[in-house]
C-alpha cells in the first residue's frame, strides 16, 4: 500500500481522525456535526440523526443527549452505534463504528453546568421526542423554570448525560476525480489496528 501520510493518515486511526477534524474546523460550517445511527430492536429498523461531536475522553468519542430519547432507548438494548462525519469543503468523510457506554454521572454533571444557562433550562424541561400540545406549552414551561431557578443553579436532570463511543472501525474517505475516491478501512483486533484500501 502507498504511503498513508500522503493522505494525512497514520497507523492510529483515532489520531488521524483528530488531525482531519482539526483541519476541518477551519474550513467547514460545522465540522462537529455527526450523524449518529442506532438500531431499534423493537421496530426492527435503523434510525439516524445529527448530534454534535464533543471531543474525546480516554480515546473514546463523546456526545451528549437525553436518556429518555429514542436513540438512548435503542442504545440501552443494542450498544452499537455508527457515526458519520461529512466535510463538504474538505471533500472528506469519516465513518466510525463503535460500542457505547454511558458517561459517569460526575462527568455528565460537570459538562451540563458548563453549558449556556438557557441550554441547561431547555435540557431540564425536555422529555425528548414525547408528544406535546404545542410550542407555546414548551415556552411557558421554559419561562416557569427560568423564573424558579433565577437565583440558583439549574439542577442537572437525571435523564440527561453523555455517551462514550469506543471505536473498533474507521473508514476514511477522500473524494477523487471521476469518482475514483480514496477509501481506507481501519479495523481493530487483539493485535491492534489493520488498514486496507477499498475500491471506490
Amino acid at each position: 500500500m502507498e504511503n498513508l501520510s500522503n493522505f494525512e493518515l497514520g497507523a492510529d486511526p483515532l489520531f488521524s481522525f483528530v488531525n482531519w477534524h482539526a483541519k476541518a474546523l477551519s474550513v467547514e460550517l460545522n465540522a462537529d456535526a455527526m450523524s449518529v445511527a442506532t438500531y431499534d430492536t423493537e421496530k426492527k429498523r435503523p434510525s439516524s440523526r445529527y448530534l454534535l461531536y464533543k471531543g474525546l475522553k480516554d480515546k473514546k468519542i463523546i456526545f451528549y443527549t437525553n436518556y429518555y430519547s429514542p436513540k438512548s432507548h435503542d442504545l440501552d438494548l443494542n450498544p452499537e452505534v455508527a457515526l458519520n462525519f461529512y466535510w463538504h469543503n474538505s471533500k472528506k468523510q469519516v465513518r466510525i463504528h463503535g460500542q457505547v457506554e454511558r458517561m459517569s454521572l460526575a462527568d455528565s454533571k460537570a459538562y451540563f453546568h458548563s453549558r449556556d444557562r438557557d441550554s441547561q433550562i431547555a435540557s431540564f424541561i425536555s422529555h425528548q421526542s414525547a408528544f406535546i400540545e404545542d410550542k407555546n406549552a414548551l415556552l411557558l414551561k421554559f419561562e416557569e423554570v427560568k423564573n424558579k431557578f433565577a437565583n440558583s443553579e439549574i439542577p442537572h436532570p437525571e435523564n440527561w448525560g453523555g455517551y462514550l463511543v469506543t471505536p473498533y472501525e474507521f473508514e476514511f474517505f477522500l473524494y477523487g476525480e471521476f469518482r475514483l475516491n480514496d477509501r481506507f478501512l481501519y479495523t481493530k483486533s487483539s493485535n491492534g489496528w489493520s488498514v486496507n484500501r477499498l475500491q471506490p
